[in-house]
C-alpha cells in the first residue's frame, strides 16, 4: 500500500509516516518544513520518500504534485495532517485573519483531495483522512476563525464521502482534542492562558498520545475500516462532555 502524508512540520504527521512505515507500508510525505525530525533521518527505509514546498500557496500544488508522483503511480490513501491554528478575539478577527485561517486548514487539503481522488491518482476502496479539531463542535473563547475553518472542513468531508462512495474511497476526519504533540505550539498556550476555566483539565481522560492519534489515523486508512466513511470520528479524551 502507498499513502501520501500532507503535514506542516508537525510531530503528529511525523508519527503517523513512522507508524505506516512500521507496518510496511510505502509513505510519501509532503511537509511545508525543509528538515525532517531526528526519529524520521534515523527511520532508514526504503519505503519513504520525503519532498517539501509552501502547499499555502495553492496555486503550487498541481504542479508540485506532477514532480512528486509518477505518471502510473496511485495512492491508496493521504492524510491531511497539516493545518494553522491562532486565537483572536472578536474584535481582532479581520477578513485577513479569517482567510489565512481557511487557506490553510480547508482551502488547500480541498485542492490535495480534488487532485489526489482522481481515478489515476487514487486507488478504488482508497480512504482519505483529514485532522480536525473539536473546536469545530465546541463554543471556545477568542478561536472564531478557527472554529469556522475546522466546521467547514469537517462539512466538506460528508459531501466528499458522498461523491466518492460510488469508487468504494473513503473520507473521514478526526476532531482531536488535546493532543500531547500540540501543547508545545504558543497559540495553543494563548489559548490556555485566554481561558477564564482550566480548558485542559476538562478533558477528563488526559492528554491523548501523539502515538494513539496516529493508531486511529492507520485505522481509518485501512480496510479495518471499509465501513466507516462520512464520519468526524471523536478522539477528545472525554472533552466535550464535561
Amino acid at each position: 500500500m502507498m499513502y501520501c502524508i500532507i503535514n506542516d512540520g508537525g510531530d503528529t504527521g511525523y508519527c503517523i509516516v513512522e507508524q505506516l512505515v512500521q507496518l510496511n507500508h510505502e509513505v510519501i510525505l509532503i511537509d511545508r518544513k525543509d528538515q525532517l525530525p531526528d526519529s524520521l533521518l534515523k527511520m532508514k527505509s526504503n519505503r519513504f520518500s520525503f519532498y517539501s514546498f509552501d502547499f499555502y500557496q495553492t496555486h503550487l500544488i498541481e504542479s508540485e504534485l506532477k514532480n512528486i508522483l509518477l505518471p502510473t503511480e496511485k495512492l491508496n490513501g493521504f492524510v491531511y495532517a497539516a493545518g494553522i491554528g491562532g486565537v483572536r478575539p472578536l474584535a481582532l478577527t479581520t477578513t485577513t485573519f479569517v482567510s489565512e485561517m481557511m487557506n490553510a486548514n480547508l482551502y488547500a487539503f480541498l485542492e490535495f483531495a480534488r487532485l489526489l481522488s482522481k481515478k489515476t491518482r487514487l486507488e478504488t476502496g482508497g480512504s482519505i483522512v483529514a485532522i480536525s479539531s473539536v473546536s469545530s463542535i465546541k463554543g471556545l473563547k477568542s478561536k472564531i476563525a478557527y472554529s469556522a475553518s475546522k466546521a467547514a472542513l469537517d462539512a466538506a468531508i460528508r459531501g466528499m464521502a458522498t461523491e466518492l462512495a460510488e469508487r468504494k474511497i473513503r473520507v473521514n476526519s478526526i476532531r482531536k482534542g488535546w493532543v500531547e504533540a500540540d501543547l508545545k505550539h504558543d497559540f495553543i498556550q494563548d489559548n490556555i492562558a485566554l481561558s477564564t476555566q482550566d480548558d485542559h483539565a476538562r478533558q477528563l481522560l488526559g492528554t491523548i498520545g501523539t502515538a494513539d492519534l496516529a493508531k486511529l489515523v492507520c485505522f481509518l486508512l485501512s480496510d479495518d475500516s471499509k465501513f466507516i466513511s462520512g464520519t468526524n470520528v471523536l478522539l477528545d479524551g472525554a472533552y466535550t462532555i464535561s
